[in-house]
């Protein structure tokens, strides 16, 4: 089955998204850079050095210095660009709740996608999971009834930076206040969206999923943060919706993965008919695969027909509905973010001051004539392996460099060589002889992918694959040797012929890095998780109208765990007769007709009995004249 998008439906959601909130495209880059800042600010921010009378030593000192200083202004630049943004949300929230389009009889819910780079909040409705009678509740036990969950693009709000940003605050109450700070426009949102059902706020859940961003903080200071989170949300004067402590923590990465594959596939319309009864889904018409690649991680999913899984398996079950068999698994640090900081700090490594900062390192990834500062806690071993500290102890925690490419062109071979060592595919020995050979990388197994087939369409690539796919002017389904090739040609390319290649896709100030990123995303499929070159993948930002990811999967679970509520049939004449004109005419003349056939029926029955009782009288003076006549 072949799935048609059409190739300006993103385009249209994005530029949207864009325009209502004031933001330019480098803004993405920034809020990673704000997340990676603030997370180490506090604990991490004096620089070790060769020696502090050296002068490379005190080059690197002014080097963090000066980056401390062009941080702080441009935060002063920013506060108009917020204003900006701040006028235009409030228009949008005048809008909303003028008409919010929301249904009076469904049931709501929110879930907040509080991801690496910003948090985002979603309403869905659903309706009312009741059960009437005997025959309601026989099929909702058999799995025949799943409730599915429903939204609009407008119901949707975003604020940077990531929540895992709010770690590098020590003190519990000035974090429990900054979270709460935080997450207030985002409940403003949803009061405004719902604000014709206020007395039923208390009915509806409100969920917070966590991903990459808060996986990667340490075990104390991410208890901290969800800490807060769930305090905040306890409180009924901050949040009046239904809570409980469950409904805030932070997703593991096989969750989200399962969860992008059951979103990418409730999308399509092939997951809620196809899970309905008891038992295990064996034969599905047709299912398609996820791939998913954020700032901090990295997702693929996908159905194996065969159930031969030998690790990461999951069983995936919609409420009482039939269990799937998926293969899923996530890698942490593999997002494009967090890839390009351990590129960085391996280009980096074992380099000293003087190589950094006075001469420059070459980055082969760089357009030809370009060059870029660099600003990294990563380390690496001699081994290749990336480590937090590092085992030379004149080596500071934050370490800064001049990458830069003098050549005419980028360096296309040597780029792919770069990207492809990120993968740790050396990693693999055990997995290969474990699993004879059915490993992706940095030594995970994983069975052999589905190809197209009656049965299975394709995969589904989304978030940065979707970047880069419109980045090299690809079409939306595109084979991977269309991928290393558009790859070449734009990894090849000097600074001004790039400029001229992107056509304003993205801004400037991330140009640089897109060649980096899409050898990542090629290396990544092809030699990560072993699609041929022949094999071809789909890149969206929107199926069948809403955007594609975990939310809508994670929601459509969290429905069907609800319990159902048994509420046995009543007719209310008064109610009923009051529920509209039309209902109300229709009873009224039901009853006129019953009580005008009541009436004939009792006038048919008094005819009928005096018609009787005269026929007997005539009959009684009949016999009555006999006997006389025989006298």
């Amino acid at each position: 089955m072949t799935i048609d998008f059409h190739h300006l439906e993103d385009m249209d959601s994005r530029r949207r998204f864009m325009e209502v909130n004031g933001i330019s495209t480098n803004d993405v880059r920034d809020e990673h850079h704000d997340r990676r800042r603030l997370r180490h600010h506090h604990h991490r921010h004096h620089v070790g050095h060769e020696s502090s009378e050296d002068k490379f030593g005190k080059l690197e000192i002014a080097q963090e210095n000066d980056f401390w200083a062009k941080q702080k202004k441009m935060e002063h630049d920013s506060e108009a660009k917020v204003a900006k943004q701040h006028r235009k949300r409030q228009k949008l929230m005048h809008e909303l709740y003028q008409d919010s389009g929301i249904h009076l009889d469904s049931i709501h819910g929110l879930m907040i996608d509080a991801g690496s780079t910003g948090s985002r909040l979603h309403v869905y409705e659903w309706k009312p999971r009741v059960l009437s009678d005997p025959d309601d509740i026989a099929a909702a036990v058999a799995g025949d009834y799943i409730s599915v969950p429903g939204t609009e693009s407008r119901w949707t709000d975003r604020l940077r930076p990531g929540l895992d940003t709010f770690a590098s605050i020590q003190d519990d109450d000035e974090l429990r206040q900054a979270v709460r700070d935080y997450l207030q426009p985002l409940l403003e949102f949803a009061e405004t969206v719902l604000h014709e059902k206020r007395n039923k706020f208390g009915e509806y859940p409100i969920f917070l999923r966590a991903t990459a961003g808060m996986r990667i903080l340490s075990t104390e200071d991410r208890a901290r943060v969800m800490e807060a989170v769930r305090s905040s949300f306890r409180d009924k004067t901050y949040s009046p919706f239904a809570f409980v402590d469950e409904q805030a923590r932070v997703l593991s990465g096989e969750e989200e993965a399962i969860y992008d594959w059951t979103g990418v596939n409730f999308l399509l319309g092939n997951l809620v008919e196809q899970s309905a009864g008891a038992g295990s889904v064996v034969e599905p018409t047709l299912t398609h695969g996820a791939l998913d690649l954020g700032g901090g991680s990295t997702q693929i999913a996908f159905f194996e027909p065969n159930g031969d899984i030998m690790s990461n398996l999951f069983k995936l079950q919609i409420g009482q509905a039939k269990h799937w068999n998926l293969y899923a698994h996530s890698f942490l640090f593999y997002g494009i973010n967090e890839a390009i900081a351990r590129f960085h700090s391996r280009l980096i490594a074992n380099k000293t001051v003087e190589e950094r900062l006075v001469k420059g390192i070459h980055n082969p990834c760089l357009p030809g004539g370009s060059e870029q500062q660099v600003r990294t806690d990563i380390h690496v071993k001699h081994d290749g392996l990336e480590i937090w500290e590092s085992d030379d102890a004149s080596v500071g925690a934050i370490s800064h460099a001049i990458l830069k490419n003098e050549k005419a062109n980028g360096d296309v071979d040597q780029c792919f060589e770069e990207a492809k060592a990120l993968l740790h595919l050396e990693k693999n020995d055990w997995c290969d002889f474990a699993h004879k050979g059915d490993c992706s990388f940095a030594g995970i197994y994983q069975p052999a992918l589905p190809v197209q087939s009656p049965n299975f369409g394709e995969f589904l690539a989304f978030s940065n694959y979707y970047h880069v796919w419109q980045f090299l002017h690809l079409p939306a389904k595109a084979s991977i040797a269309q991928l290393e090739q558009a790859t070449r040609h734009a990894c090849s390319l000097s600074k001004e012929e790039l400029i001229v290649f992107n056509d304003g896709i993205v801004s400037e100030d991330e140009l640089d890095s897109y060649c980096f990123r899409s050898a990542y995303v090629y290396q990544l499929l092809r030699n990560g998780y072993g699609f041929r070159d022949e094999d071809s993948i789909r890149a969206t930002r929107v199926v069948a109208g809403h955007q594609v990811g975990w939310c809508a999967g994670a929601m459509l679970y969290e429905i069907n765990a609800m319990p159902w509520k048994y509420v046995e049939q009543k007719v209310d004449m008064a109610s009923a007769t009051s529920a509209t004109p039309e209902i109300s005419a229709i009873i009224l003349i039901g009853i006129v007709s019953m009580l005008s056939l009541l009436f004939a029926v009792f006038r048919l029955s008094r005819q009928r009995r005096q018609f009787l009782s005269e026929y007997e009288c005539l009959l009684e003076k009949k016999e009555s004249k006999s006997k006389y006549d025989s006298l």
